[in-house]
């Protein structure tokens, strides 16, 4: 893992989940995400929260959420269409293969059928009296 930047932004659609039972289930997913960003190295400030969104099948599902002291995680599921979107922002770097292990783990196999990991805050000071500086410097007065 580099040291280079300030922090990473992953965004998956996994597609043909091969276990839909943990996609309509608060407490599985309650659980799961509180692991998920445990494996990750990240600290819960508040959540996990899920939600249920109801309507047709093919929109009905359910979302997880969880704030994070690094930024968040959060996670949608459609159980009918076999599919999840999962977007994990930090402000540290993480190991992506952490996190597709841990959905593995809750859903068996699965396709990655959309992704991208963006290197955040490359330019961002990692020293917190340069990143003061720097931010003061591109805020714009009220």
């Amino acid at each position: 893992m580099e040291n280079d930047h300030y922090g990473d932004e992953l965004t998956l659609r996994l597609s043909g989940i091969a276990d839909i039972t943990a996609l309509d289930d608060d407490q599985v997913l309650t659980t799961f995400m509180r692991e998920l960003v445990d494996r990750i190295g990240m600290t819960v400030i508040a959540g996990p929260l899920v939600a249920t969104e109801g309507g047709p099948p093919e929109k009905s599902g359910k979302s997880a959420v969880v704030i994070l002291a690094e930024s968040h995680a959060a996670i949608h599921t459609y159980p009918h269409l076999r599919e999840i979107f999962v977007n994990v922002f930090s402000c540290k770097p993480f190991r992506e293969s952490d996190v597709l292990a841990e959905f593995h783990r809750l859903v068996g196999d699965y396709e990655i059928s959309e992704h991208t990991l963006r290197r955040r805050g490359e330019e961002w000071p990692r020293d917190l009296a340069a990143a003061e500086q720097l931010w003061s410097g591109r805020r714009v007065a009220p």
